[in-house]
């Protein structure tokens, strides 16, 4: 990978220490270079040494600096916020990770491509899916998702529910999913900075979501091709350790997919006749569609809300038990009605989500 080259330049030499020793360590693409004097930094830039992008104090913004003319991405660290011409302005004060994303997406932004702000990780795709409503399948995926990010991953969560239920839990982000299906089906639109720059951090949990449509009948515009660049552009990214989908009930062509292309499809289900009976007639479509061989071999079944802790002796002969894996079952409890008492609970969702974060971890 070659490296972009980043001038950071900051007469606080604390500030600029602290702020490059975090950049070395959480971006090795970027290639650093420091300066806390304002004319040996218009020495370098005007001997037009190669460079990528400068990110400067907006204190050291000289007359003479701001007339240079610089083919390169330029953000100014900035306390006022005020608009400075030919300069992004970024917030000097604000979390280092925020800050290097900001740094980054700016980059992306100008230059239209996403190397700078592409990570190693291999990201893992998990979708939640049931055929019956009201097995609290958001609620296990939430978990998943805080679980995760409690364990040092870094974790996306997206609910393509037609109707989700998330937008009086957790506040607006920057973005949203109307703009992410407008940028599917915009030509030149580079996805993966479009998501990048509109997800927001839970504030308990710690992973990372989008807000949801604007309008619920948008969800009948997005094609199952478009469906599939998004998640290419969620791997390219390569931001995320995790990311999970949340979908909705539908047998449609577009969860189908998304299915297809998941690494693993966590099955939530209850012990009343209605789950009961919706897996079993998904489970059949496998003897009628060669297709769906590959998919349900993928979907590991979540067992939630039992009484007794485990799977009844009359159900493990079930049919729903012979097709698919049982991976975890989760006992009845009051706190799986709340999402904040889920997400919040660091210990008991390590327990509860280990056997689901063992699996993805061997994907």
């Amino acid at each position: 990978m070659i490296k972009k080259k980043v001038i950071l330049a900051d007469s606080d030499e604390l500030y600029l220490q602290n702020l490059s020793n975090y950049l070395m360590e959480k971006a090795p693409q970027l290639e650093l270079i420091t300066f806390t004097r304002a004319d040996k930094l218009i020495h370098f830039l005007e001997a037009e040494s190669p460079v990528n992008m400068l990110v400067i104090d907006e204190a050291m913004l000289t007359p003479q600096i701001l007339k240079l003319e610089m083919s390169i991405t330029r953000i100014v660290l900035s306390t006022s916020m005020d608009q400075v011409e030919g300069f992004s302005v970024v917030k000097k004060y604000q979390k280092s990770e925020s800050l290097l994303n900001e740094i980054l997406l700016k980059y992306a932004e100008d230059t239209g491509g996403i190397e700078a702000i592409q990570g190693k990780s291999n990201t893992k795709i998990a979708s939640f899916y049931s055929p019956a409503g009201g097995c609290e399948k958001t609620t296990l995926a939430l978990a998943l998702a805080a679980a995760a990010s409690y364990a040092g991953q870094k974790v996306l969560y997206l609910n393509l529910e037609e109707i989700d239920s998330l937008q009086e839990v957790l506040p607006a982000t920057p973005g949203n999913l109307s703009e992410i299906f407008l940028a599917l089906k915009t030509k030149g639109m580079n996805v993966g900075i479009k998501l990048s720059g509109g997800v927001g951090k839970a504030s308990v949990g710690g992973f990372y979501y989008l807000s949801g449509v604007e309008s619920i009948s948008e969800h009948n515009e997005v094609s199952e091709k478009e469906m599939e660049k998004l998640i290419d552009s969620i791997r390219l990214l390569s931001g995320y350790d995790m990311v999970i989908l949340d979908l909705s009930s539908a047998f449609s062509a577009k969860n189908l997919r998304l299915m297809e292309l998941s690494d693993v499809v966590f099955c939530p289900i209850l012990f009343e006749e209605n789950s009961m009976a919706k897996m079993r007639r998904l489970a059949r479509e496998a003897d009628f569609h060669d297709r769906y061989h590959s998919l349900f071999g993928k979907m590991r079944l979540l067992v939630n809300r039992s009484r007794t802790g485990g799977i009844p002796r009359e159900m493990q002969n079930d049919e729903v038990f012979r097709q698919y894996e049982c991976v975890t079952v989760i006992a009845d409890m009051p706190a799986m009605g709340n999402y904040g008492k889920i997400i919040g609970n660091e210990a008991m969702l390590r327990q509860m989500m280990n056997p689901l974060l063992q699996i993805t971890a061997a994907l």
